[in-house]
């Protein structure tokens, strides 16, 4: 990893308010022109919180755009998902977008029509189609270039770089393929340590193990010999614990795990699979798939190293990941694994801290309690918040008084079914006066009973699964079919925007606290202590909660509501809400009484729109 250069001033003469794109916003917004001045007050090193619809993108755009003005390079705009990339540069065609391997068709197979992250990478340099990264050339000229080499090329040659949170990560934290950012925006950032935990998270089953040992063994005798010693000793370790349910590792096993990796040479393996795919000794169609999980083990035998050891304490910290196995006493007729051990990446501030420019801006609408949102995602720049341009009249937070409190350990039998058709019941209700809602819930469980539900209530329902995407279906709910959105926070709790009174009624179920007996929950508990998992796990809650209500206000223009159904949402939510939308917080009305409000509050937005139209 390379180490950070000292930060360097900014230039005198550059004021980042000339670099404004009035070509594309007629006009700056007084957030905007706070957010610039802001930043170049601390010499591009800043945290903002400002509300939906304040134009940070138009700020983020500006900052880059400025820097590569001075000849400044490379410059990252990094955003949690693909479809964020598409949308920004959809508005900023100017700007080169980056995507990963599995949005590209190989070419090294034409014929099986894969993506190009199923090909093993060893493969790429000897084929046809691949392009030199120094040159832009093809090993065979006149071909059709590789789509993803020469993307990733052309990106390399772009002053502005736009890519997700992942694609950024791997490219700073291993293959180091551009030099240090010097410029870094990073929007919603929030979301960056569970994309940076996903990431780095590994999951090594047997019979990938077993598989890869097969293979390995035509090339590396000695090597197949260790990785099977390696297989046993984690199945038996596994095998101590209770079926059917994760258990951490104790640290004597995580040992006894990096012993054996230990002595498995990567490098001579790797060099040795390089020659035997040139021998011809492998073949490369028929052994696809095993040859890519090899080179995947192969490759990431040093980062299950690191990520086991990181698994343990030391004298100079505390764990920074967490390890657990788990198996199946008795496998389906489809299943191919009995036994997993499971690697999961979990205090990521400092490798996020690491991979960041000197100049970072990072924004969200969410930042909540500062010292938590440093310590959880390693962007330590001060914080400012913003207030909001929009109408705290627009809008309602409701916690209603009458409402169950669905907390595992405080719930009735009947509680969570009973919200559930409540909820129903209330989203039939808005949808006979037009009014279209997203409920929003935590478990596939909680979904299923709701669906159920909502067809005995003879609610219009919109979910995915039996082949359909939840963004596909997303988009059909958008199109103006069904009357109703449901799914979890995992789905739709971000990353779907519903404005101009698409779905202006959103009920949340409960927050997501994780379950007692989750691994990550154990690990958690055992490493903080109490105040600090309660501080943490409010904050995450939080953060959710103000995402879910943001759904359906995404500019000045919305109107909508947000019921938070379960009692437990009492003791953090009103303390979570901006200053700005404090005014709209209602938690002294029955649920009765507050559908009743949303429905004069929506009737008299729809009076209002019908007489601008009107007009």
């Amino acid at each position: 990893m390379k180490r950070q250069k000292p930060r360097p001033p900014l230039p005198r003469k550059l004021n980042l308010l000339e670099y404004f794109p009035y070509h594309l916003y007629p006009v700056m917004r007084p957030n905007q022109r706070l957010g610039l001045e802001t930043i170049e007050a601390n010499d591009g090193l800043a945290t903002l919180e400002a509300p939906t619809g304040s134009g940070k993108m138009a700020i983020g755009y500006t900052f880059l755009k400025a820097l590569a003005a001075q000849r400044l390079g490379p410059l990252f705009y990094i955003v949690p998902t693909k479809t964020q990339v598409d949308q920004l540069v959809r508005y900023h065609p100017d700007l080169i977008p980056v995507y990963g391997r599995n949005e590209h068709d190989c070419l090294y197979y034409p014929d099986l029509s894969l993506k190009a992250d199923e090909i093993p990478t060893v493969l790429c340099p000897g084929c046809d189609h691949f392009v030199n990264q120094e040159t832009g050339a093809v090993n065979v000229p006149g071909v059709v270039p590789c789509p993803y080499y020469l993307q990733k090329y052309q990106a390399k040659q772009a002053p502005i770089v736009v890519c997700t949170m992942a694609f950024y990560l791997f490219t700073q934290l291993f293959s180091q393929e551009w030099e240090e950012p010097a410029g870094l925006v990073i929007d919603e950032a929030h979301q960056f340590p569970r994309v940076v935990r996903n990431c780095l998270s590994y999951e090594i089953t047997d019979y990938h193990l077993w598989r890869s040992a097969d293979l390995l063994a035509e090339i590396d005798g000695v090597a197949a010999h260790q990785l099977r010693d390696f297989g046993r000793k984690m199945i038996s370790i596994i095998k101590r614990k209770p079926a059917g349910q994760g258990t951490l590792l104790k640290d004597e096993e995580i040992i006894q795990l990096i012993e054996l990796l230990d002595v498995i040479d990567a490098g001579a393996v790797e060099r040795a699979l390089s020659r035997a795919i040139r021998q011809g000794l492998i073949d490369v169609k028929q052994d696809r798939e095993t040859l890519k999980q090899l080179e995947t083990i192969v490759r990431d035998l040093r980062r299950y190293l690191h990520t086991l050891e990181y698994s343990l304490p030391t004298k100079q910290r505390h764990a920074l990941n967490y390890t657990y196995g788990f198996y199946e006493e008795e496998m389906g007729p489809n299943d191919k694994a009995q036994y997993r051990l499971v690697i999961k990446a979990h205090y990521v501030a400092p490798i996020i801290a690491k991979i960041l420019s000197p100049r970072t801006v990072a924004y969200s609408a969410t930042i909540g309690d500062p010292p938590i949102f440093q310590g959880e995602t390693g962007i330590r720049a001060d914080v400012f918040e913003f207030g909001s341009e929009f109408s705290h009249l627009k809008t309602r937070v409701f916690m209603p008084t009458d409402t169950k409190n669905l907390a595992f350990n405080t719930r009735g039998r009947q509680d969570v079914t009973r919200t559930l058709r409540l909820v129903a019941k209330a989203a039939r209700r808005f949808a006979q006066r037009g009014h279209r809602s997203l409920v929003v819930i935590v478990s596939e469980k909680e979904r299923q009973k709701f669906l159920t539900l909502a067809e005995e209530e003879r609610l219009k329902v919109l979910s995915y699964g039996n082949g359909s995407p939840a963004k596909t279906v997303a988009a059909r709910f958008l199109g103006g079919e069904g009357d109703c959105l449901v799914g979890t926070t995992a789905q739709y709790g971000e990353g779907i925007d519903l404005p101009r009174q698409s779905a202006p009624v959103i009920f949340m179920l409960r927050p997501g606290y994780p379950h007692p007996d989750d691994p990550g929950t154990q690990f958690e508990e055992r490493r903080f202590s109490t105040g600090q998992v309660w501080a943490i796990r409010q904050w995450r809650v939080m953060m959710e909660a103000l995402q879910v209500r943001g759904r359906n206000i995404r500019s000045s223009d919305d109107l909508g509501v947000t019921f938070f159904m379960s009692q437990q949402f009492r003791k953090f939510l009103r303390s979570s809400l901006p200053k700005w939308l404090e005014r709209a917080y209602r938690n002294t009305r029955t649920f009765d009484q507050c559908v009743e409000e949303t429905m004069e509050l929506l009737s008299r937005g729809d009076r209002g729109l019908t007489a601008g139209i009107q007009q």
